[in-house]
């Protein structure tokens, strides 16, 4: 039997290949919840902009009506678009002087999932919920 001679074959050591792996988990990690947080806000902002226009159409139907609707049915002139509404279930919590919240929850067909909240507060005019830091 003859020995071989290691001494001379190229390629990477063990260490080598070690430092490569860890240096590419830290970027996944960094990386991952990134995409993330930037996946949820763009869910997020399919429902801030329908809550947008339904903030919209309840300032008309409070200039029509002078009353102030108590859910989203009574927006009549409200459009959103089919997929908007098969993703998202809206809430309208108003009182004498005006709308309080308007709240969006994810259906089961919303990619993100279900039960992810989104809500504007008509008082302060921020928003809170899935997808907002």
């Amino acid at each position: 039997m003859t020995q071989r001679n290691f001494k001379h074959q190229k390629g990477f050591t063990l260490v080598e290949v070690l430092v490569v792996v860890v240096i590419l988990a830290i970027l996944a990690a960094i990386a991952v919840p990134i995409y993330l947080n930037y996946v949820n806000g763009a869910r997020s902002a399919e429902a801030q902009e329908a809550i947008s226009s339904i903030y919209a159409a309840a300032k008309v139907f409070h200039a029509n009506t002078g009353t102030w609707p108590s859910n989203v049915r009574q927006l009549t002139q409200l459009t959103l678009d089919q997929v908007t509404i098969n993703r998202w279930n809206f809430t309208i919590s108003s009182g004498g002087t005006g709308i309080n919240t308007i709240t969006a929850t994810s259906t089961g067909q919303m990619p993100g999932g279900a039960g992810k909240t989104v809500t504007f507060n008509a008082r302060t005019g921020k928003w809170s919920g899935y997808g907002i830091d």
